[in-house]
């Protein structure tokens, strides 16, 4: 037996090192190609529009990602106001109200929510809205994501609260607190860490999701801050100009993954680790 699960021991961490090498190489692959186009191009990446589908014909185009990246922040936007409160919510009527069915009803749609294929979420909210409306929109596309977002933010809320020990909270009512006033000050500084963590979750899920994008958020080739129109995306655009056969849209994309990565998600990480430090007690 000891043998034995030494091989296990080791295995794991094979794995674990294995992982972590993938994961420092795919970073490394867009640091080395992405951030050279960023240099090459400078603040224009972040001003000009698209180079449209033809840029060949027109001169030498205007080469920017400005409708991707405006089209990202107006999504995860709308998403994340969607999502945050109806998942913290939902995370607290699972861990609170736990014998409650619509406690049970949340915990279920949660668990099943996380497990089914993202693409299906832009499915159905591409008929359920952008064909009634007919027109993808940033907010179409917001929706879709809310509900990729939603279960991830209520799954660490609720594991959270669950975490938190009992005589905390009912020392908090023992005092004559409302019970209400015990969830969300009293153990603030307890559930905050788990509650931003889940957050953190989903919006890097939202972030690098481009399939439930393509049926809901549509394409747009130049900036434009009304919900209601189509917009690019950079998880879009690292789809469309991956593969393309014009070495521009490649290093479009490159830089677009460079962005994302490295621009918005790892400050939003960074944000999240300076609330945690201050919010503890």
């Amino acid at each position: 037996m000891p043998r034995l699960y030494k091989l296990w021991l080791a295995l794991i961490y094979i794995i674990g090192l294995s992982a972590l090498g993938v994961l420092l190489w795919v970073l490394g692959s867009i640091l080395v190609n992405g951030l050279p186009v960023v240099l090459k191009y400078g603040i224009g990446l972040f001003t000009n529009n698209i180079p449209p589908p033809m840029f060949l014909f027109f001169g030498k185009p205007e080469v920017g990602l400005a409708p991707a990246i405006v089209g990202t922040l107006m999504v995860i936007g709308i998403a994340f106001a969607i999502s945050l409160p109806i998942g913290f919510t939902a995370g607290i009527l699972i861990a609170e109200f736990k014998h409650s069915k619509i406690a049970e009803l949340a915990e279920e749609l949660a668990s099943t929510l996380v497990e089914v294929p993202t693409i299906t979420a832009g499915i159905s909210i591409y008929w359920l809205l952008v064909i009634p409306m007919h027109n993808p929109s940033a907010l179409a596309g917001g929706i879709a994501l809310s509900l990729i977002m939603i279960p991830y933010i209520a799954i660490y809320t609720a594991e959270t609260y669950r975490k938190v020990p009992m005589v905390v909270k009912e020392g908090g009512l023992a005092l004559g607190l409302k019970y209400s006033t015990v969830l969300f000050k009293v153990i603030r500084g307890l559930v905050l860490p788990g509650v931003i963590s889940g957050v953190l979750m989903a919006l890097a899920k939202g972030a690098g999701e481009a399939a439930p994008l393509l049926f809901t958020a549509g394409w747009n080739d130049k900036v434009t801050l009304n919900p209601l129109d189509q917009v690019s995306t950079l998880s879009v655009l690292i789809y469309k100009f991956g593969f393309s056969s014009q070495e521009l849209w490649r290093e479009l994309s490159w830089a677009a993954s460079f962005i994302l990565v490295f621009v918005i998600i790892l400050p939003l990480i960074a944000i999240s680790k300076i609330m945690v430090k201050k919010h503890e007690f």
